[in-house]
């Protein structure tokens, strides 16, 4: 429970609105939501106490599965967790309404509003931010999504809980991107879980040998903490990892608009939009080079009707030729479909991507 205070988490926020690493988050820094972050009583009328709860996600991955798909973040390996955080928070709004405090007023949330969660997760003594910028929990290591209900009766606060960090420096350095740029400040515009969901325009050329095979999110930083040797396991069914049987990068390729909701119609991954996450697909193909990936990345640049896609399909089929120097046919083609886009494709930014993937497999 958070006693109601001023949150130093607010001016760390606002000095990161500042300085741009929000990116193209725009929605962050409208005053609506500045007004609501720095008076959370323009939530609840007569606000009184935040009550914070986190909900553990598996914590392991399954290497044959990241084979297979390419990897995707935990909390999103399964159903999306707003969906499943709202049915246990309406159900815990509800009791509190009911039978702990009749007639009170309350409202939930979970990443669905205006409000600083980890601020007032660390206020409630859940954890304490980490230099990832992530909270992080003695017993639940980082495992963990935050949900809030907010209530207007008066509540016994817990203590904040001491900061466990020391001198480690663990997730900063496993960061390939650098987006960690100093401890506890994390610039988005770096960082892999912006870039392959936020970022709806064309992931920066310079970055994307640095995604590596990430189509949705990323937990290098996470992984790379030792508290999370200690998070427990999941007890939430439909946080698990769907198989998605019969599904490949390649087969991703394939995706059409249709297809993509429906295939993803539960899942937190529909947030990345189609186009996004073909792209994401793309890149991952392209650093994973290997040379059977070359003829759908052909055909997705020839036919794909979607200019980001076809652009970062013409940069993976550039990257997947120059790492298969013997592989002569398979170079052939790779060539064949990049002359064709850089010198026909109807988009000028595609024709100049396909033109500049040429180049690099030609050096290859």
């Amino acid at each position: 429970m958070a006693a109601l205070d001023a949150l130093a988490a607010r001016e760390h926020y606002e000095a990161w609105l500042a300085a741009g690493r929000h990116g193209e988050m725009s929605w962050l820094a409208s005053s609506k939501h500045r007004e609501r972050r720095a008076e959370p009583e323009r939530l609840v009328e007569n606000l009184r106490a935040v009550l914070c709860v986190a909900l553990c996600h598996p914590p392991g991955r399954d290497p044959a599965r990241d084979q297979r798909l390419g990897r995707i973040a935990l909390y999103a390996a399964g159903e999306d967790y707003h969906r499943i955080m709202k049915d246990k928070l309406l159900t815990l709004e509800r009791w509190i309404q009911r039978e702990l405090f009749p007639g009170s007023g309350s409202l939930w949330y979970s990443d669905t509003g205006a409000i600083l969660e980890r601020g007032w997760a660390e206020r409630a003594g859940l954890g304490w931010i980490g230099k990832h910028a992530g909270l992080l929990s003695e017993s639940l290591g980082s495992w963990f999504l935050l949900g809030e209900v907010l209530v207007d009766r008066e509540l016994v606060p817990d203590a904040p809980v001491a900061e466990r960090c020391g001198t480690c420096v663990r997730c900063i350095d496993a960061c390939p991107t650098r987006a960690i740029v100093a401890p506890y400040q994390v610039d988005a515009r770096l960082c892999i879980s912006y870039l392959t969901i936020e970022l709806k325009g064309p992931i920066p050329r310079e970055l994307r040998p640095l995604v590596g095979d990430w189509i949705f999110g990323c937990d290098l930083c996470q992984e790379a903490c030792p508290w999370n040797r200690f998070a427990p396991p999941a007890r939430e069914a439909r946080l698990h990892a769907r198989e998605l049987e019969g599904w490949s990068l390649e087969r991703f390729l394939t995706l059409d608009e249709q297809g993509f909701l429906e295939l993803f119609a539960t899942s937190p991954i529909r947030r990345a939009d189609r186009a996004g996450f073909v792209r994401n697909v793309c890149v991952a193909m392209g650093n994973r080079g290997e040379p059977g990936f070359a003829t759908p990345l052909a055909r997705a640049l020839r036919d794909d009707r979607d200019a980001l896609v076809r652009g970062h399909a013409a940069w993976a089929l550039g990257r997947v030729a120059a790492a298969s120097p013997g592989a002569d046919a398979m170079r052939r083609e790779a060539s064949a479909a990049l002359d064709t886009a850089a010198r026909d494709d109807t988009d000028a930014w595609v024709r100049e991507e396909a033109r500049l993937a040429r180049a690099e497999e030609a050096r290859g």
